[in-house]
């Protein structure tokens, strides 16, 4: 990551001969140690042929079943690793900041010593000095990295699953008392995401893409609009120690998990930021690569482990900046090809969004919210679920799995429930994303504050009716109360006391209701075919609202 055009810090002024002297010193030293590292009798275990992964603030070596990482001897302003001792704190932070995250991918700090004869990575013996440090891992196959298994077409939706449990598992335990008074702030993440945007404005490659799109007056709306939303976010405890660097090169296959490693540990201001701007990086990433499935899944995933609902309100502008910084990285590596699509991501996403409100409706058994899950990953909507929300204490924290006690299903208590759906699903529509509420709604007094909200927010409301044979819909809440598993705590009892209770549909509500019936295959909710008098319903809603807004226009 570009650090130098995203931290507002600057270095305190160095003479500029002196500046040289050391420079030209640390040049010469890198390339003695770069040379040792190259060679395998200068490792303490089998090394085999040496593979050398070289980033512009370090060089990774993978000799054996390790891999050592050394910081070079730069002085970027931002870092300056020209002496040893900020090389070995660098190292000595990379470990304990990463082991979180990574596990047992991360080993330890080795010494590189200097004998009379030549340099190894071994334990100081009385006449060796220490002359840099690594950070020593243990080594994966480069093959499960998250980016050349998305190349490969080899990244399956049980890697995404296990990326989204793996961070809402970090995000849960991440310290949360920053060390800055400014570090999660709003001021700091607009200094933060207007620095990445400099040097695109003026790189004669990209400037005229940021110019027409007006990236500059957007990044500064969304900063200002958003401004109390990120303090009070801060207030509230989601600023945390996070990864700060979550792109597909730094996530890995490891065995049945998934290991994320390399986080920022050089400048704590890029660290310690809310737990959504960690998630953007990673569903960014995945969209600017072309799959906007696994990046919805992903998102899909995270929710449901954290029910972070209000994490979305500012994802808009997290998306465009993580996209900015990795348009940057691609200029500075002259990648045209990777700029073009990372600054293609943030110019889309910075255009009017146009959500709408899904509002399931359906027994138990129904298949609702198999179906609505399904939708959610395929057209990117956020599902909000009745039967997880119901369980969910606090946001961060998983739904609660065991069955709930009778109060929790009294008339006040499910009131109670459908109001706060209907408050999250606001906050859905507000950050522009369009909202699947996967609830009974079998009662009008139920479905009414969605009509309200739809109304009052200016978004067209359809309603999913889920429907299955009453045989079909006993048999599935029979297995699902056996499998144990499911949030709902549905049984036989409760499907026949809504059989019994439902109250139909509306004539103005069946004018907005399109009917599906979830008799199939469970695959066949996964294919856009399925939901194809959905998509068709949202495309003519969508000329309606072009025509409307040309006729104002006209006017």
């Amino acid at each position: 990551m570009p650090a130098a055009a995203l931290s507002p810090a600057s270095p305190p002024p160095v003479p500029p001969q002196h500046r040289r002297n050391r420079l030209r010193a640390a040049r010469r030293h890198f390339r003695a140690v770069d040379a040792a590292l190259r060679r395998a009798r200068s490792y303490a275990h089998p090394a085999g042929r040496i593979v050398r992964i070289e980033t512009h603030i370090s060089v990774v070596y993978l000799a054996g079943r390790y891999a050592y990482k050394i910081m070079k001897p730069v002085d970027f302003g931002f870092v300056d690793f020209t002496r040893l001792a900020a090389r070995r704190q660098c190292c000595e932070a990379e470990l304990r900041l990463n082991r979180p995250f990574a596990g047992p991918l991360y080993v330890g700090v080795a010494a590189l010593t200097r004998d009379a004869r030549r340099c190894r990575l071994a334990a100081p013996a009385e006449a060796a000095r220490t002359v840099d440090y690594a950070v020593k891992m243990r080594r994966f196959d480069q093959r499960m990295l998250f980016s050349n298994l998305l190349a490969s077409g080899a990244l399956r939706a049980a890697d995404i699953d296990a990326a989204a449990a793996q961070l809402a598992d970090n995000h849960r335990r991440a310290p949360r008392v920053a060390p800055g008074q400014r570090y999660g702030r709003a001021a700091l993440l607009r200094d933060q995401v207007l620095n990445a945007l400099a040097p695109l404005e003026r790189d004669p490659r990209t400037s005229r893409a940021v110019r027409e799109a007006g990236l500059r007056d957007w990044c500064e709306r969304a900063c200002e609009r958003l401004r109390a939303h990120l303090d009070a976010r801060r207030a509230n405890g989601f600023v945390r120690a996070c990864h700060g660097d979550l792109h597909l090169d730094n996530v890995v296959r490891h065995g049945r998990r998934t290991r994320m490693f390399d986080c920022i540990e050089f400048d704590d201001a890029l660290r310690w930021i809310d737990v959504a701007n960690d998630f953007a990086f990673l569903y960014m990433d995945l969209r600017a690569h072309g799959r906007a499935d696994l990046a919805n899944r992903l998102r899909a995933r995270y929710l449901d482990a954290t029910g972070d609902y209000g994490g979305l309100v500012a994802l808009r502008l997290y998306v465009v900046y993580r996209a900015l910084v990795r348009a940057l990285v691609a200029v500075l590596k002259n990648d045209a090809g990777g700029a073009d699509a990372y600054l293609a991501l943030a110019i889309d996403e910075a255009r009017p969004p146009r959500p709408a409100l899904l509002l399931c409706h359906g027994f138990s058994g129904s298949g609702k919210s198999v179906a609505s899950r399904a939708l959610a990953d395929l057209g990117g909507a956020i599902r909000l679920s009745s039967d997880a929300e119901r369980k969910r204490a606090r946001p961060l924290e998983p739904p609660e799995r065991r069955p709930l006690p009778a109060d929790a299903y009294t008339p006040a208590a499910i009131a109670a429930l459908y109001e706060r759906l209907a408050t999250l699903a606001g906050a859905v529509l507000e950050a522009g994303y369009t909202a699947i509420v996967d609830a009974t709604c079998l009662k009008r007094i139920h479905r009414a504050p969605f009509a309200a909200l739809a109304r009052r927010v200016g978004v067209p409301l359809l309603i999913l009716d889920f429907h299955a044979d009453p045989a079909r819909l006993a048999q599935r809440v029979r297995a699902r109360a056996a499998g144990g598993r499911d949030a709902s705590d549905a049984g036989e009892a409760v499907l026949a006391a809504q059989l019994a209770d439902a109250e139909p549909l509306t004539a103005e509500e069946r004018q907005a209701t399109l009917r599906f019936d979830t008799d199939v295959p469970l695959g066949a909710f996964a294919r856009r075919a399925y939901w194809g008098a959905l998509w068709e319903r949202l495309e003519r809603l969508e000329r309606g609202r072009d025509a409307a807004t040309a006729a104002g226009i006209q006017r």
